[in-house]
């Protein structure tokens, strides 16, 4: 189970607490979203293209 967020806490105190850098906290939603198409029965060679996209939809490189 996924605990509730403090709703008193601000993003300053959250960030603060995180004991993950911005860069290593990209890194790990990288890899969970890899770990979850592959989970999902996406082949390596689908789930590069998949993460391609995402990237190429987020740099907004391509418009959808």
């Amino acid at each position: 189970m996924i605990a509730d967020p403090d709703p008193t806490a601000t993003k300053d105190q959250a960030s603060e607490a995180s004991p993950l850098s911005q860069a290593e906290l990209y890194q790990l939603t990288l890899y969970k979203w890899r770990y979850s198409l592959e989970a999902y029965g996406f082949d390596t060679h689908q789930v590069k293209d998949l993460m391609f996209l995402k990237w190429l939809h987020t740099s907004r490189k391509v418009e959808p």
